[in-house]
């Protein structure tokens, strides 16, 4: 049985494809994943730091932001894997923008100076990713009231050493035998890992992207049984942060979300995941879709936020 896809439209030169005809209130965004390298937009260097002050002249350390251009490899082909097993499970069809532009010449999940550095081009690709985006927040906020965005990204922390012998030989080195250099999944919702070391996550400075689910209780929206992390685990994808068996992050480097998430949540609850190489790029990655998939659908129905049209 042929394996049943969406339909995508490209953004602005190609920097982007999106499907903006969902029935689900889903929301799937995979800013880093591109490849796409435009001759006439410059290369945002990662020897670079800019500053994010108004005021050039008083540029202190704080206010300086470092470029980072490393891509999430086939986080773009993952995400529309998700989108198609979400069609196929229960023909609930996402939002979905994805990024095909190099992080190199643009990145979608920073403000716009560091993620343009102020290139007409960059500029234009930028602003129709989040155009899109904002486009489909609209559309779910209102055909549904309520609604999930993800955020998809990858990182290679715990996957590989590198070891260079005589300068010759390069070895990579799985450490799946140690529990600090394992693979792990990173869920975001704007929590630090100082934050959630901590054993109570009521405090109420803390800020989360998905407030509006928490309610009273957000140590259990957060690691909790009924949280994504927990049910994340619950279908085969591995140790994840936070979760019921995994609450807390400890010493491991943990992303707790970026820009999209940050710039959204007052509009729509939004989850940032972090995703290891395995996960989505290794042999089973077909399976770990589909399993993503069916972890999304049973986060929302647990949550009573599953709403179709």
């Amino acid at each position: 049985m042929a394996r049943e896809t969406l339909e995508y439209i490209d953004g602005y030169r190609s920097s982007c494809k999106y499907h903006l005809n969902g029935n689900v209130n889903i929301i799937l965004s995979a800013p880093h994943g591109g490849s796409l390298m435009p001759d006439n937009v410059p290369d945002r260097t990662n020897d670079v730091y800019i500053c994010l002050s108004n005021t050039r002249n008083n540029c202190h350390d704080d206010k300086r932001c470092k470029i980072i251009v490393i891509k999430d490899t086939r986080t773009d082909e993952f995400t529309e894997n998700v989108a198609n097993e979400l069609n196929k499970i229960g023909n609930l069809k996402p939002f979905v923008i994805i990024g095909k532009w190099n992080r190199k010449k643009v990145d979608f999940n920073r403000e716009i100076l560091q993620g343009t550095l102020n290139h007409p081009e960059a500029i234009s690709a930028y602003e129709n990713y989040h155009m899109n985006l904002n486009d489909a927040i609209n559309q779910v906020n209102h055909l549904f009231g309520k609604g999930l965005l993800i955020d998809i990204h990858g990182h290679s922390q715990g996957k590989y050493v590198k070891i260079n012998l005589k300068k010759k030989l390069i070895y990579l080195i799985k450490f799946y035998f140690i529990v600090f250099f394992s693979s792990y999944s990173m869920i975001g919702y704007m929590l630090s890992s100082d934050q959630l070391n901590q054993n109570d996550l009521s405090n109420p400075s803390f800020q989360t992207s998905i407030e509006s689910l928490c309610g009273s209780n957000r140590n259990e929206c957060i690691r909790g049984q009924t949280s994504f992390g927990s049910i994340f685990e619950q279908h085969g994808l591995g140790v994840t942060y936070p979760s019921l068996t995994n609450p807390k992050p400890g010493s491991r480097v943990f992303f707790h979300g970026g820009y999209i998430i940050k710039n959204y949540y007052s509009k729509i609850n939004a989850i940032q995941i972090e995703l290891p190489h395995d996960i989505r790029t290794g042999k089973n990655k077909l399976m770990n879709a589909q399993n993503f998939a069916q972890a999304i659908i049973e986060y929302m129905k647990t949550n009573n936020l599953l709403l179709t049209k």
